[in-house]
C-alpha cells in the first residue's frame, strides 16, 4: 500500500485553552527549580506574566505551544486559586487524520501530574487515549484503571492505559511526554480496523487535573486553607508547555503517498493512486470496479482493477453474485471478479458489453473490441418468430450462426425468407403432401409419398404399429417399442429432460470393479473437481482405470433414452514428459442386465492441459458391445437402462506416469414429470402396459409384485404371495421382504411369537396379541399361544396363579375374576396357615380362607381355634 509521510499536524491546528496566565492582569510567578522549602530564596528570579503587555516575553499565549519557537504557554499559578489545577487545552486539526503519536514538552515547570489525553471526531464526544497519574495508586483511585507499571506498553489495539511514568517530579524543567498510539500495539505492522478507528481524530484534548508539586508542599496543602499558604510557594505551581507535536498523516486508505495542503480550503488532500477516488481514496474510480475496493495495507496494495467493457463504456459497478458465478471477464481474459458494465454503446450489451442488444448481432470473426461490432438483424416478418437473431458465436448452436433468425415452422433461410424443405407457398408456407419426417422422398412436395421402413399413412406421417417417435434424422423413421416385451403399443412422451448432476461419491476403479480408490476433491471455478495422481493410482490399479459413478446415476434409467451424458476431463503433468504417448480406449462403459456396452475405441484424443467436454447422446447407435465391433440393439440398450449397475468414464489418456487426471461436471439428462425444461424427451416411450406392469417401458412391477428371475425383456411380473402383509418380495425366490402386521415366515404366512390368528385372511388385523391371561399385560411374562380352529385361542403356558386353556381361571390358593376387564388372580391372604394343595381351601372369587390348618381359625386364619393357644400370626405355634 501507499501511505503519506507522518507530519507534525499541530503546526496547522487551531489551538485553544480555558486559562492563560496574565489574562486578568499582571501576575508574578517564580520557577520551582529555585525554591527549596524552609529556606529563604536567594536572588529569586521571579517574572511577570501579562497578556496585555507590550513586552513580548511577558506574554505566554497558547499559540506559543505550536509555533515551533522557544516560547511557551503558561497557565495561571494556583496563587490565583486552587481551581487552576484544572486546565484544558484543545487542538482542532481541521480534518480527521490518523494519529501516530503525541509529544508534549514542558517549559519552566515540571510535567503535569494527573491528566487525560483525549480524542474526538466531532469536538463533542471525546474518548480517552491515555491516562497519566502522579502515582500508580491514583490510577485506581482517580481513574478506576489498573496501572501499567514501567515503560508504557499495550496488549490490545484499542487499550487505554494509565501510567505514572511521565508524572515524576524530575526534571523540574524541559521534561517531555511521549505517547505512541500505534507502535507497540499488536497490529502495528499491518493496522487492524480497530486500530485505525482508535487512532482517527480531528480534535485532541489535554485535560490537566493536578499540577506536579513537591511532596512537602502536598502535605502543606492537605492541612491548611489555600489562602493561608505563603504565596511565595503557590506562585511557583503552574503548567507551562513549550511544544505540542501531533504526529499523524492523512487518511488515504493506503492508496496515496502524498497529501499536500490545499491553500484554498486549508485542508490536506489525498493524491489517490491505485485507480482509487474520493477524499480518502475510499472507493474505486469509475470504470475500475472489476474487484471490490479494499484499503491498501503495508503488505498488499489492493489496486482497483479496470472493468473489461471492450471499449464501449467507462461505467461499471461491482456485483458479488456475478463474481461468485464467474461471469465477468477481466482485462487479462480471465473470468475473475464481478465488474458489470453499464450504458454500453454501439448497440452492445451484456456484463462486459461483449454481446449485442436485441435486434442486433456480431458477425463471425468480428472482435468485441471492434468500434462498431453489432449489425442489425434482417429477419423476415413473414417467417420469423421475432426480430431478434443469434447475437454472436457464443449463442450459436448447430447450424444457427450469428445473424441467423429464429424461423416459424415451415420457414428456412438465414432471414427466414423462404419455405423450408417439406413446405411450399411462400410467403404463406404450408406443408407438402408428404411428411418431411416420415417420407423418403428427396423433395416431399414432388411425386407419390414413399414411406420410410417403420412409417405408414398416405402422407407417411405416422409410425407403424409397434413403433414410435417419428424423426426426420432417423433413416427408418420411427423407433421400435421396447416395452420390456409386454406390449407393442407405445407412443413418445411429452415429458422434458432435467439434469442429474451429483459430484459426490465418485471413485476410481478397474474394469472388473475389484479395487476402489478415493480421489482428491476440491472446488474449482465454481464446480466440484476430482483429481488423481497416476503415480498414486498405479500402486493399486492397472494401467487403464475409470471414474465410477455414484448411485444417483444408476438403477432404473429408461427415462434417459435420447438425452445427453456430458462430462469434462483434462490432465496435466507434475514433471515435463519427454514424449507424450496417448492411449486409445473407449471413453464410456455402461453395465446392466448382464451386458456391457461402450462408446467406440477411437474416443477422445486428449492432449496435456487441454480441457475437453464430451457430449454423448444416449441411444443404441452411440455404443457397441464392449470389446467388439458389434452394434447394440435397441432391446439390449433398453434392457441395460432398465437396471444400470455401473457407469465408467475413462480416467487415463496417456502412458506418462507423471500425469494427474481430473474430472468435473458430470451430468445426465433424464425425462421427469416435474421438469420445467424445454427439451422434449420424445425418445422416451410411454407403453400401454398390461396389469401388474408399470414404468414408462413396463420395466417395473406393480406394488406387491415381483419380476420373476429379474428378467426385464419378456420377463414376468407375478404377484407376491404375502397375503397383503408385505410390499416387496425377492425376484428370484419369491420370499417376502419386510413382513408387517405382526406376521413372519417366508411368505408372511404365520404370526410372530406372542401373536395368534390366521395370517392368510389378508387383513392388517390377522395376528392379534396373545392375551394369556386375558386383560392382564404382564411385565415378567411373555405369553405364547396358538390358534385352534375348533376352540379358538389356546395359551401354551399360563403365569403363576392362572389355569385353563385361555388362563381364564384362578388356580388353587388364588382368587379373582380374570375374565372381566381389570380382573386378575391374586394370592389368597391366609397368613401361611392354609394348605393350598387341599381343594377348596380358599374361595376362588372372594379370597376368603375356608379350610385353615388344624389349630387356626378366622377369616384369614389369623388366630388360634377354640381349645388351642399360641400365636397364629407370627410364631404360628397354635397348640
Amino acid at each position: 500500500g501507499l501511505f503519506p509521510a507522518v507530519l507534525n499536524l499541530a503546526t496547522n491546528a487551531l489551538i485553544t485553552t480555558n486559562a492563560t496566565c496574565g489574562e486578568k492582569g499582571r501576575e508574578m510567578y517564580c520557577k520551582l527549580v529555585e525554591h527549596v522549602p524552609g529556606q529563604p530564596a536567594r536572588n529569586p528570579q521571579c517574572r511577570i506574566c501579562d497578556q496585555r503587555s507590550r513586552v513580548p516575553h511577558q506574554r505566554h499565549p497558547i499559540t506559543n505551544a505550536i509555533d515551533g519557537k522557544n516560547t511557551w504557554w503558561q497557565s495561571p499559578s494556583i496563587q490565583n486559586g486552587i481551581e487552576y489545577h484544572y486546565v484544558t487545552i484543545t487542538l482542532d486539526l481541521q480534518q480527521i487524520f490518523q494519529i501516530a503519536y503525541v509529544i508534549v514538552k514542558a517549559a519552566n515547570s515540571p510535567r503535569p501530574g494527573n491528566w487525560i489525553l483525549e480524542r474526538s471526531l466531532d469536538g463533542v464526544d471525546y474518548q480517552p487515549w491515555q491516562y497519566y497519574a502522579i502515582t500508580d495508586s491514583e490510577c485506581l483511585t482517580r481513574y478506576n484503571i489498573h496501572p501499567r507499571p514501567g515503560t508504557p506498553s499495550y496488549i490490545k489495539d484499542d487499550e487505554v492505559i494509565c501510567t505514572s511514568y511521565y508524572s515524576k517530579i524530575h526534571p523540574l524543567e524541559n521534561g517531555e511526554i511521549h505517547t505512541s498510539l500505534i507502535n507497540g500495539r499488536p497490529s502495528a505492522d499491518d493496522p487492524s480496523r480497530v486500530l485505525l478507528e482508535f487512532t482517527s481524530a480531528r480534535f485532541i484534548r489535554l485535560r490537566f487535573q493536578r499540577i506536579r508539586t513537591l511532596n512537602a508542599d502536598l502535605m502543606m496543602f492537605a492541612h491548611k486553607d489555600p489562602n493561608e499558604i505563603d504565596p511565595i510557594v503557590t506562585r511557583r505551581y503552574y503548567y507551562s508547555i513549550k511544544d505540542i507535536s501531533v504526529g499523524g498523516m492523512c487518511i488515504c486508505s493506503g492508496h496515496a503517498k502524498a497529501c499536500p495542503l490545499d491553500p484554498a480550503t486549508n485542508k490536506s488532500i489525498c493524491q489517490c493512486e491505485h485507480n482509487t477516488c474520493g477524499e480518502t481514496c475510499d472507493r474505486c474510480c469509475p470504470g475500475f470496479n472489476q474487484k471490490p475496493w479494499h484499503a491498501g495495507t503495508f503488505l498488499v496494495k489492493h489496486e482497483c482493477e479496470p472493468c473489461n467493457c471492450h471499449g464501449k463504456t467507462e461505467e461499471c459497478y461491482y456485483d458479488q453474485d456475478v463474481a461468485d458465478r464467474n461471469q465477468s471477464l477481466n482485462v487479462h481474459g480471465e473470468y475473475i471478479g464481478g465488474g458489470v458494465c453499464v450504458n454500453c454503446t454501439s448497440h452492445t450489451g451484456g456484463i462486459n458489453c461483449e454481446t449485442c442488444i436485441d435486434g442486433y448481432f456480431r458477425p463471425e470473426g468480428v472482435n468485441p473490441y471492434s468500434p462498431d461490432p453489432c449489425q442489425p438483424c434482417s429477419c423476415d416478418p413473414n417467417g420469423s418468430l421475432h426480430d431478434t437473431c443469434v447475437k454472436d458465436e457464443k449463442h450459436a448452436e448447430g447450424e444457427m450462426l450469428p445473424g441467423f433468425c429464429h424461423c416459424k415452422t415451415g420457414y428456412a433461410g438465414e432471414s427466414c425468407n423462404r419455405c423450408a424443405l417439406g413446405y411450399t407457398g411462400y410467403p404463406e408456407c404450408l406443408p407438402c403432401n408428404c411428411s418431411l419426417e416420415g417420407s423418403a422422398n428427396a423433395d416431399p412436395c414432388i411425386g407419390p409419398c414413399i414411406c420410410k421402413e417403420h412409417v405408414e399413412g398416405e402422407n407417411c406421417d405416422r409410425c407403424k404399429a409397434g413403433f414410435f417417435n417419428l424423426q426426420q434424422n432417423n433413416p427408418k423413421g420411427c423407433e421400435e417399442c421396447f416395452c420390456s416385451g409386454k406390449t407393442n403399443v407405445c407412443t413418445h412422451s411429452h415429458l422434458t429432460y432435467r439434469n442429474i448432476e451429483d459430484m459426490n461419491g465418485w471413485y476410481l476403479t478397474d474394469l472388473l470393479g475389484l479395487i476402489r480408490v478415493t480421489p482428491k476433491q476440491k472446488r474449482f471455478d465454481g464446480h466440484q473437481q476430482f483429481s488423481i495422481s497416476n503415480v498414486a493410482a498405479r500402486k493399486v490399479l492397472p494401467q487403464t482405470y475409470y471414474w465410477s459413478a455414484p448411485s444417483s446415476y444408476l438403477g432404473n434409467k429408461v427415462a434417459v433414452a435420447g438425452g445427453y451424458l456430458k462430462f469434462t476431463v483434462f490432465y496435466d503433468f507434475t514433471e515435463e514428459e519427454e514424449t507424450v504417448q496417448l492411449m486409445v480406449q473407449s471413453d464410456v462403459i455402461i453395465e446392466g442386465g448382464d451386458l456391457r456396452i461402450s462408446t467406440p475405441k477411437e474416443g477422445i484424443h486428449l492432449q496435456p492441459s487441454e480441457e475437453h467436454t464430451e457430449e454423448i447422446v444416449l441411444k443404441p447407435e452411440s455404443f457397441f458391445v464392449y470389446g467388439t465391433d458389434v452394434p447394440v440393439s435397441r432391446r439390449e440398450f433398453m434392457t441395460i437402462l432398465a437396471n444400470v449397475k455401473r457407469i465408467l468414464l475413462r480416467a487415463t489418456y496417456s502412458y506418462g506416469m507423471n500425469a494427474i487426471y481430473r474430472l468435473r461436471s458430470v451430468s445426465i439428462e433424464a425425462a421427469d414429470h416435474t421438469s420445467t425444461g424445454t427439451k422434449v424427451a420424445s425418445a422416451v416411450e410411454l407403453c400401454d402396459c398390461p396389469p401388474g406392469y408399470g414404468g414408462t417401458s413396463c420395466e417395473s412391477c406393480w406394488p406387491r409384485h415381483r419380476r420373476v428371475n429379474g428378467t426385464i425383456f419378456g420377463g414376468v411380473c407375478a404377484p407376491c404371495t404375502c397375503f397383503g402383509h408385505a410390499e416387496l418380495c425377492d425376484d428370484i425366490t419369491g420370499e417376502c421382504l419386510d413382513c408387517k402386521h405382526n406376521t413372519g415366515g417366508s411368505y408372511c404366512d404365520r404370526c410372530l411369537p406372542g401373536f395368534y390368528g390366521d395370517p392368510t385372511k389378508g387383513t392388517a388385523e390377522d395376528c392379534q396379541l396373545c392375551a394369556c391371561p386375558l386383560n392382564i399385560p404382564s411385565n415378567n411374562f411373555s405369553p405364547t399361544c396358538h390358534f385352534d380352529r375348533s376352540r379358538g385361542l389356546i395359551c401354551d403356558e399360563c403365569p403363576a396363579g392362572y389355569v385353563g386353556p385361555r388362563c381364564e381361571r384362578c388356580s388353587e390358593g388364588y382368587f379373582g375374576q380374570p375374565l372381566i376387564p381389570g380382573g386378575s388372580c391374586q394370592l389368597c391372604q391366609c397368613n401361611d396357615n392354609l394348605d393350598f394343595s387341599v381343594p377348596g381351601s380358599c374361595d376362588s372369587l372372594s379370597g376368603a380362607c375356608l379350610i385353615c390348618k388344624p389349630g387356626t381359625t378366622g377369616q384369614y386364619c389369623e388366630r388360634c381355634a377354640d381349645g388351642y393357644f399360641g400365636d397364629a400370626l407370627h410364631a404360628r405355634n397354635c397348640q
